[in-house]
């Protein structure tokens, strides 16, 4: 069953309380966390993105975040995304980019992404095509480790993003347990996406337990009772409890994402709202 919240109501009321534990003094758990940083991924604003890409991320830092995770570049070079980061006082932590993408030569993109600056090379997707038997997945686990090693040599690291399909079994191989089992740790992260693990029906905190030295990437998208993707606070996941979990330690980074809001920028500027406060 998904971990149950408190609404945002009651999330914002909590920012006076967090504020009078700063004063006192945090435990070594409240210290790690507060080093984390609001972040955002771009995919929730997409549509703006192709248009204008300087005026987006303009917009983004307007609203107080200070990280941003990129899923694509709309064909502006790297020394014109480094500069508008910079502009902007925006970090970018990390740059998703399709399995398909980095499967035959990952070292063109890993160029790309060590020229901007980002840290991680995160596996964001495969198509539905590519992902249909065991054999597939053990392909995409080698596809992995190849990335993972383009990746070191340029000082970055990579990681893999879930999906709620990782969590079906195929031919008797759950995929999110083969892609744990044989990437190499020493190659590949992992970033959580709380809303598709609880779509899939699993305990958040149990998915970090399996390795939770591995998982330091995640993505802050709250899922309502119905189903149906939410702005952070509105729905059922309990942010505030698992991130101030032992097993969400090593989580250092934090992108809230909504795949399909009614209006991108309200959403991200409301689940901003929420996330500052968790963050404290």
């Amino acid at each position: 069953m998904p971990e149950q919240t408190i609404n945002r109501r009651q999330l914002l009321a909590a920012t006076a309380a967090a504020g009078a534990v700063a004063a006192t003094g945090l435990s070594s758990t409240a210290s790690a966390q507060a080093k984390r940083l609001p972040g955002v991924q771009l995919y929730t604003v997409r549509d703006a993105m192709a248009k204008d890409v300087e005026k987006t991320l303009q917009a983004i830092a307007g609203i107080g975040y200070r990280e941003v995770e990129f899923a694509g570049y709309f064909t502006r070079p790297a020394k014109e995304i480094k500069g508008m980061l910079t502009r902007f006082d925006l970090s970018s932590p990390s740059t998703h980019v399709n399995g398909e993408t980095v499967e035959r030569d990952p070292t063109p993109f890993v160029d790309l992404a060590a020229e901007i600056g980002h840290d991680y090379v995160t596996i964001a997707y495969m198509q539905p095509e590519n992902r249909q038997t065991a054999d597939d997945w053990k392909r995409w686990v080698d596809v992995a480790n190849r990335l993972g090693e383009a990746c070191r040599k340029n000082g970055l690291r990579a990681a893999y993003h879930n999906h709620d399909f990782e969590f079906k079994e195929i031919d008797g191989v759950v995929p999110f347990e083969l892609l744990l089992a044989e990437t190499d740790p020493d190659l590949i992260d992992f970033e959580v996406d709380f809303y598709w693990v609880a779509e899939a029906g699993h305990s958040i905190r149990d998915v970090l337990a399996k390795a939770p030295e591995r998982m330091v990437l995640s993505h802050i998208k709250d899922r309502h009772v119905d189903g149906r993707m939410v702005d952070v606070g509105d729905g059922t996941i309990d942010f505030e409890g698992i991130l101030a979990d032992p097993v969400a330690a090593s989580i250092r980074h934090c992108f809230v994402e909504h795949d399909i809001p009614d209006d991108p920028f309200q959403s991200v500027a409301a689940s901003h709202q929420v996330l500052r406060v968790l963050l404290q």
